[in-house]
């Protein structure tokens, strides 16, 4: 698998957003700026078959209506299917009416965007050989939150979605060759994983590669200084290879 961080950064933070593209076709959460990004770095929306939004936190689906929009003035065809929690397309279709109030059947009914919601413990076949398994995590009072494990040619990679550090984490992480886990600060709080989180993970299971996002900029700075051999801390735009 291609794993692409086009946004490695909690709210605040320099880098955008997070979101990650799987070969090129399979977007994690797609918030504010991550539309514009893709375009700017040479990605064809149109090949962007499916999405998967970990909760519904603006920094995370709120470019949602700008992707509508663009298919509808490329008169894109080919469905885009977005997965979330419940509530998904309902949530969406009242942030479209708050920017561009009336527009929004016209403009899906162009868009073709299906939205499907998720429940935890799902396991949904996107595409040939590449299965999507739905986990719930823990993320203060926002309910659902999912984590997923991705598994493509006897590969599984793992993400935590914005979670605090419960069994879900530690279940992805034993599960997945790759895990891409929520690192949002240095302390660890109800909400979010921090570095201590993170080191203790490293710790548990040093056969395992652990690549870190939703970082806010010091975070981020400490974290490299450490030099921990199986963490990954990634900027916008990396890519790597499972």
């Amino acid at each position: 698998m291609k794993i692409e961080f086009i946004g490695t950064g909690a709210i605040g933070a320099v880098s955008l957003s997070a979101s990650t593209l799987i070969d090129d076709k399979l977007l994690i959460d797609m918030g504010n700026g991550i539309i514009k990004k893709l375009k700017l770095t040479n990605h064809k929306l149109d090949n962007i078959e499916n999405c998967f939004i970990t909760h519904l936190h603006g920094d995370h689906f709120a470019d949602i209506p700008f992707l509508m929009l663009d298919r509808f003035f490329h008169k894109t065809e080919n469905p885009i299917h977005i997965y979330g929690p419940k509530g998904i397309e309902e949530t969406v279709k009242q942030l479209f009416d708050i920017l561009f109030p009336g527009d929004y059947e016209r403009v899906n009914e162009i868009a073709n965007v299906k939205f499907i919601e998720l429940e935890s413990k799902q396991q949904i076949e996107i595409e040939k050989k590449m299965i999507v398994n739905i986990l719930e995590v823990e993320h203060g009072k926002c309910n659902p939150a999912y984590g997923f494990i991705i598994e493509k040619d006897n590969q599984k990679l793992g993400f935590s979605g914005d979670s605090t550090y419960c069994e879900t984490i530690s279940e992805i992480v034993k599960k997945s060759d790759v895990s891409i886990l929520d690192m949002s600060a240095v302390d660890s709080n109800k909400n979010h994983m921090g570095l201590e989180d993170i080191i203790k993970i490293t710790e548990n299971y040093p056969n395992k590669k652990i690549a870190t996002t939703h970082m806010q900029e010091g975070v981020r700075k400490i974290a490299k200084e450490k030099k921990i051999k199986n963490l990954i801390i990634p900027n916008d735009e990396d890519i790597i290879n499972l």
